[in-house]
């Protein structure tokens, strides 16, 4: 009779709950800021889906989302609620939000640097502190060298070149544009082509990867040179849905973050030497700054990013001054940002 009350009892158990299998599938809601047209969404959030759903036989899947979901700049808020459980982005996107990694983009140009001197760790805490976990702080290459400005004219031999010229921009290339001369147009990239064929903007500022598929060498004829920055991408995971997970899944998924970070800057040069290849051959020609004026605008660049970081949130501030003198201390940071 005992034995029956068992028997029972562990039947009824085994219907309230499920499966060890069937508790450990997952299938992660994966938002990017760009559409498969941008190098970095296949580069970056594909092949780290590839990865894990290898690793894992399968257990892990991904659904993606894109910009025809939500806005890249509308994307963090979404994230960091649970709506979605992960996100490829940049700090611009958010900037108003964080202004700490802004500060990135005028880093130099290795993962491994960031993790060895604390700036990633630091970059982690500041998304935990909106409920985000970094799962990879990576870059879309292994140069500063990675934006550039296409235009519609080819530049004047001005010290201010690109004056009078309207550029779609965001707070990024601020440093750049305005020093230059150049005022801004907030345009979202779907928009660039358009604003370029109408005159809206005379010349467009982005990653150097993505003209060739947006068609905008039909209508901007001129590359700006040289080209300037590093490119950094976050790839964040929603904090309580990590902390939910597994241990064991937990540190699968931050060591391919890590294995992304190592593997993705070489795609991206590719992509990017076969992308200013092919524009020239579409007939897209380079027209350059002075000499001492590309001198002073990319030193101009890394201050302005580290004051547009400071300055463009009031809120986040302290800590990206507290990352700053992180940096300089290690020799990684101008000894003025004025």
């Amino acid at each position: 009779m005992k034995m029956h009350h068992v028997t029972l009892a562990a039947a009824a158990l085994a219907l309230t709950l499920p499966t060890a299998a069937s508790a450990q599938n997952i299938t992660l809601k994966y938002l990017t800021a760009w559409d498969k047209r941008y190098e970095g969404t296949p580069i970056i959030a594909y092949e780290y889906g590839k990865m894990v759903e290898k690793a894992t036989n399968g257990r892990i899947k991904f659904q993606f989302s894109g910009p025809e979901v939500i806005k890249p700049n509308q994307q963090f808020q979404p994230t960091a609620s649970g709506v979605f459980d992960m996100n490829l982005s940049v700090a611009p996107y958010y900037f108003g939000t964080t202004g700490v990694p802004m500060a990135f983009f005028s880093m130099p140009p290795s993962t491994e640097i960031w993790r060895e001197k604390g700036y990633w760790q630091y970059s982690d805490k500041e998304m935990q502190r909106f409920g985000l976990k970094m799962i990879s702080h990576l870059l879309g290459g292994s140069t500063a060298s990675m934006f550039q400005v296409m235009l519609k004219e080819p530049l004047d031999n001005s010290i201010k070149p690109l004056t009078g010229k309207k550029i779609r921009a965001n707070a990024l290339y601020r440093p750049i544009v305005e020093p230059l001369g150049g005022s801004m147009v907030n345009l979202s990239g779907g928009q660039i082509y358009a604003a370029l064929q109408r005159g809206v903007v005379d010349g467009a500022a982005w990653p150097v990867l993505g003209a060739v598929n947006f068609k905008w060498y039909e209508v901007a004829k001129y590359m700006m040179r040289p080209r300037f920055g590093v490119s950094p991408y976050t790839v964040t995971m929603n904090l309580n849905k990590f902390n939910k997970m597994t241990k064991a899944d937990q540190e699968l998924l931050l060591d391919l973050g890590r294995k992304l970070e190592q593997q993705a800057p070489a795609p991206f040069d590719k992509a990017t030497n076969n992308e200013i290849a092919k524009l020239k051959e579409l007939g897209v020609k380079e027209t350059n700054v002075k000499p001492e004026v590309a001198k002073d605008m990319i030193d101009g660049f890394i201050k302005g990013i580290w004051n547009l970081a400071m300055a463009g949130n009031k809120k986040t501030a302290g800590r990206v001054m507290e990352l700053y003198e992180m940096a300089k201390a290690n020799g990684d940071a101008p000894d003025s940002l004025k």
